[in-house]
């Protein structure tokens, strides 16, 4: 069984055979076939490599945005904004500007202006510097002002 994340919670699918491969060697497998925009062939790895309890903690994060920017390029806003909030709950994860970023751009996208605007904040203010920031501050000048 497969979790795919979904904004109303995780559905069950059929996973696919696992290979014996190790857990980095399938999520580089899925990184690239993601990079090769054969996204329905990433998104099955990324959501096999969830299921797997064998995952390495540090790799969850970032299998859950992959799996979200596979639902994002599909513009499956509410199951990619699913994954993008589970990245958030991992403590230290080197994906969470890019997580933030996504999360505005979900929310824009699904027209929470509001939300899109505070996701755009929270990612200056934790990564003011990150390669991220130019295109939250974009997001930012569309936003009401706070006085």
């Amino acid at each position: 069984m497969t979790l795919a994340c979904t904004g109303s919670g995780f559905q069950v699918l059929a996973a696919p055979a696992l290979k014996g491969d190790t857990a980095l060697a399938r999520y580089e497998q899925a990184v690239a076939d993601f990079d090769a925009k054969r996204r329905d062939r990433a998104r099955k790895g990324f959501e096999s490599l969830l299921q797997d309890p064998g995952l390495p903690a540090d790799l969850q994060d970032n299998c859950y945005y992959w799996l979200g920017e596979s639902h994002y390029a599909r513009g499956a806003w509410q199951d990619a904004l699913g994954c993008f909030l589970k990245v958030l709950e991992h403590e230290l994860s080197n994906k969470e500007e890019d997580a933030r970023l996504k999360l505005a751009l979900c929310w824009q996208n699904l027209g929470e202006r509001d939300r899109a605007c505070a996701e755009a904040r929270a990612l200056l203010g934790r990564f003011p510097g990150s390669d991220a920031a130019p295109r939250a501050k974009r997001l930012l000048e569309r936003c009401p002002s706070r006085d």
